[in-house]
């Protein structure tokens, strides 16, 4: 009987040994086919941006299209298909908690110990609490998985959406029309086309709407290219000389993001809320993914230096094909 207990104990260790190894396997492949052919878009926005192909009034104009129309498509999208009743709602108050923690201590740290201006240090906030979840996390944990794994990264995507990306949008339109009137200022916000897609996006989503085929196909063509183009843009911005190449900020911020984040997010799920295990391991995972491409969109958009966030956009990004793989076989 003991050593029947003992094989079961040596089998529930060779599952989770399994998981990593396969999950390593895959994070590697995913990368080598799934991710690096995605940035290698960004490799050649730098490519031609070093050649001076492309300017950066040029990745001014995609970011512009990114903002306007290729994000708007995006999040209304996302949100009117939502299935809300779904939602693991003890999850995302939890991972709520801990990301706008991070957000927090990012703008702190940004603001008083690297002297950056406030509505920067906002972003960088933003950049290390918002993940990078549709084009990282969310086909990694449905291939590992299986797409129940999907369900409570899809539920993060909504909830940062409606909190955190819109909320930083309103900050900076207030921060970026202090000279105005308050009736100009909430004009701004409210006309704002992300925000309008995403309060859109939610009416429909509640009220179970079906988008019309035609405008759906619509949509998703414009959506598809919001990534593509917006990571081109990046490439671009890399490719400028920069007086100072100091990497200590967007270090700081990558290892917050991939390290700090996701060990307070187990912390938390495990000790304090006992998440199952479906639920707990997916919301992880999303901790460790890199740092989101919208803060670097809003930076361009709001006119504010982006070359911090899109340096720690590029370290995270590497370095997170281990901390996914880690937290897949917690």
């Amino acid at each position: 009987m003991e050593r029947l207990k003992n094989t079961s104990i040596d089998l529930k260790k060779l599952d989770v040994f399994k998981i990593w190894i396969f999950g390593n396997f895959y994070m590697f492949d995913h990368f080598l086919n799934g991710v690096l052919p995605i940035f290698s878009i960004g490799i050649l926005g730098f490519f031609l941006g070093k050649r001076q192909i492309f300017t950066f009034e040029a990745a001014m104009i995609l970011n512009k299209f990114v903002m306007l129309i290729g994000v708007p498509s995006l999040i209304f999208l996302l949100l009117s298909k939502a299935p809300v009743s779904e939602f693991n709602f003890k999850m995302l108050s939890g991972y709520f908690f801990t990301e706008i923690t991070i957000y927090l201590a990012g703008f702190l740290i940004a603001k008083f110990i690297f002297y950056r201006e406030t509505k920067e240090a906002l972003l960088i906030g933003l950049c290390i609490s918002l993940t990078n979840h549709v084009l990282f996390v969310l086909p990694i944990a449905e291939t590992l998985f299986g797409p129940e794994y999907a369900k409570p990264i899809i539920s993060i995507i909504f909830m940062d959406g409606l909190i955190l990306f819109a909320g930083t949008i309103i900050l900076l339109d207030i921060l970026a029309t202090k000279a105005l009137t308050f009736s100009d200022t909430f004009k701004k916000i409210i006309l704002n086309p992300p925000l309008v897609a995403l309060l859109a996006g939610l009416v429909f989503g509640l009220s179970r709407s079906k988008i019309p085929t035609g405008f759906e196909v619509f949509l998703n063509a414009i959506a598809v290219s919001a990534s593509p183009v917006l990571l081109f843009a990046l490439g671009i911005i890399l490719s400028r000389p920069y007086k100072n190449a100091n990497l200590a900020l967007p270090l700081a911020m990558t290892s917050i993001k991939l390290f700090i984040h996701p060990i307070f997010a187990w912390i938390i799920f495990t000790t304090a809320l006992a998440l199952p295990i479906e639920i707990k391991n997916p919301a992880i995972m999303t901790a460790a993914a890199p740092c989101g491409l919208m803060s670097f969109m809003l930076a361009l958009n709001y006119k504010v230096q982006a070359d911090v966030i899109a340096k720690a956009i590029l370290i995270s990004s590497v370095g997170s094909t281990i901390t996914i793989s880690l937290a897949a076989g917690l």
